[in-house]
């Protein structure tokens, strides 16, 4: 019987121990301004891997950088050779990303930014690699807010390594 228990506490504690691989992020249009406002939460370890893999202090505004680098918002292929990175992968192309900020919460990190739309529209596209080279069953979920599906709820999507690029329905609001 006890060594019933312990298996049974055993088996409970390397489920409530397990890594949970998924960023959170939060998308909504901004009529005003003409951009998308994204409030993305990661946890404290992969945003300290992330800082390591680059080997990058930690204040020296690594976020954004990486940011660019991982996160695209409708994504092309960039065709000059100076925009193709050092180990031969491609480098992608998309609507520019201004940094806002980040929030520390506990054991996540908030990062706050803006995709800049000047052309007035929304991103059609978000693409994302982030952390796939360190966890490959990473996922990515994007909320839409401001946005309702049919059951009422704000509708989202999932990235993965097998999906890394997926539509966005980010409706615009009228022209005042």
């Amino acid at each position: 019987m006890i060594a019933f228990l312990l298996c049974k506490v055993a088996f409970c504690s390397v489920l409530l121990l397990h890594p949970v691989h998924e960023t959170y992020s939060e998308i909504e249009w901004n009529q005003d301004s003409r951009c998308c406002e994204v409030a993305m939460r990661i946890h404290v370890l992969d945003e300290q891997w992330m800082r390591r893999s680059i080997e990058a202090d930690i204040d020296s505004g690594w976020e954004l950088d990486y940011l660019r680098k991982h996160v695209v918002y409708d994504r092309s292929e960039a065709k000059t050779a100076e925009l193709t990175s050092s180990d031969g992968k491609p480098r992608y192309t998309g609507k520019p990303i201004r940094w806002v900020g980040r929030k520390v919460e506990g054991a996540y990190a908030w990062w706050f930014y803006e995709v800049d739309c000047k052309d007035g529209r929304p991103p059609k596209t978000v693409f994302s690699n982030l952390l796939f080279d360190r966890e490959s069953n990473y996922h990515h979920q994007f909320v839409l807010l401001g946005q309702k599906s049919d059951t009422g709820k704000d509708p989202s999507t999932v990235l993965s390594q097998q999906h890394p690029e997926k539509p966005l329905k980010l409706a615009v609001g009228k022209e005042e």
